[in-house]
């Protein structure tokens, strides 16, 4: 986006944009009929060349009130005192960072600022102040310059709208002669009309081309006034802020160069010490690099052979220690077997006598199955037996009626394998024979 910004505005301050911009307006009003006049149109719309000496006056007119507009705008910011005042004593050449730190805040286009700035980057780079004068004498001559050959384009104007001039008198003066001829002698419109274009072009460039010159001369006038304005700002905001080495009699500058030829003298030593101890330590390098060369190569022959010796051991150890651990091995899978193979063999009549206590258990089950029948039967006797008991009891045939039921209870029990119990078996006498504990 900047450099679109930068483009832009170049393209905006243009003095052949804006000059022909104005050129088109100005033509566009004669068209249209808005300007009138006839020595106007005569000199001024009357041939190619006029429009061209036109077109060109414009542009230089655009670029001298463009410049003046700048001087103006610049003029405005002269009376601002950017680095403030001069503190009691001055300052050293070492503030000068903090100086150019502070015209940053200021806008980088400021002809001021901008001479300030280069005078007191002059005093950091030289670390002194003692020939700010003749670098401030120089800066004012490099801005003039500067500002002179910015009006090179106005300049080429005021030229080339003369020589325009002169080429349209010499081409109206051509298309006269090229209508002179002796069977139209008694017709001589059309050269009188050529002699009028050539003189006309002229005039036109001569009188655009003073009005130039003196625009041209009213702006440089006050530019010049502008640079001596920012000349005098810039004296009066560095003359006498930095600390000097001068005085009357010259024993401090005399000092002053004395110090700095023996600084020069002792850095010159230090860098001859500098370079001395280089070469030494550079000697040494590599002196101590073929050493350590040597010795690393002897180290590494002793290693080798030394770890080959310790290898060729660890070698033979390795070897008797993987037979031993075979052997162990084997050993190890032989008595697995064994006791994998009497595990299997107790695993085996562990199955039998599952099997033997599964036959048992399934004819304890049918047992008891049996056995539950009995009961059930038993049970329904025993209420048989009560029911008859209580009829009995009713008739006279009680005793009869017992004995028939104990020889069924008898018959019942030998039936079955088992008496259930005892304790309900009736005798023929008719008493209970008691219950078993």
């Amino acid at each position: 986006m900047s450099a679109i910004n930068s483009l832009a505005a170049i393209v905006i301050r243009s003095p052949i944009l804006w000059g022909a911009a104005a050129a088109f307006c100005f033509y566009s009003l004669i068209h249209g009929g808005m300007i009138d006049d006839p020595l106007v149109v005569r000199y001024l719309a009357g041939h190619w060349v006029e429009y061209v000496e036109v077109g060109m006056f414009f542009v230089g007119i655009a670029a001298l009130f463009l410049r003046l507009q700048g001087v103006f705008a610049q003029r405005r910011r002269v009376d601002t005192e950017p680095l403030g005042p001069i503190p009691a004593g001055g300052q050293t050449p070492e503030d000068a960072d903090a100086l150019i730190e502070q015209l940053d805040e200021h806008d980088a286009g400021e002809r001021l600022s901008a001479r300030l700035r280069r005078a007191l980057d002059f005093v950091r780079r030289t670390g002194s102040a003692n020939e700010l004068e003749d670098h401030l004498k120089y800066l004012a001559d490099v801005e003039g310059a500067r500002a002179s050959q910015s009006y090179g384009l106005v300049r080429f104007v005021i030229w080339a709208i003369p020589i325009m001039g002169f080429l349209g008198t010499v081409i109206g003066i051509t298309v006269a002669i090229a209508n002179l001829s002796p069977s139209q002698m008694e017709n001589i419109t059309d050269v009188v009309a050529g002699l009028g274009t050539a003189f006309d072009t002229t005039a036109t460039a001569l009188g655009l081309s003073m009005v130039l010159m003196f625009s041209h001369f009213l702006v440089d006038r006050q530019e010049q006034s502008l640079l001596q304005q920012v000349d005098d700002a810039t004296w009066t905001a560095l003359a006498g802020r930095f600390q000097t080495i001068d005085s009357d009699n010259g024993t401090a500058f005399a000092m002053a160069r004395l110090s700095d030829a023996v600084g020069r003298s002792s850095a010159r030593l230090l860098e001859s010490q500098e370079r001395a101890w280089r070469n030494m330590q550079s000697n040494t390098k590599e002196q101590l690099a073929s050493a350590a060369d040597i010795a690393g190569s002897r180290m590494a022959d002793s290693i080798a052979s030394a770890v080959d010796g310790v290898l060729a051991g660890w070698g033979d150890r390795l070897q008797e220690a993987n037979t031993r651990l075979l052997a162990d091995r084997e050993d190890r899978w032989a008595s697995a077997g064994e006791s994998m193979a009497t595990a299997m063999q107790q695993i085996s009549d562990l199955v039998v006598r599952m099997d033997e206590q599964q036959r048992i258990l399934v004819e304890q089950g049918e047992i008891l199955g049996r056995v539950v029948e009995a009961t059930r039967d038993l049970a329904a006797l025993e209420r048989t037996l009560a029911r008859n008991l209580e009829t009995a009891a009713a008739s006279a045939r009680f005793e009869e009626t017992l004995n028939a039921l104990g020889a069924a209870v008898q018959l019942l029990a030998s039936r079955t394998g088992a008496v259930s119990d005892p304790g309900r078996l009736i005798h023929r006498d008719g008493a209970p024979a008691g219950k078993a504990a």
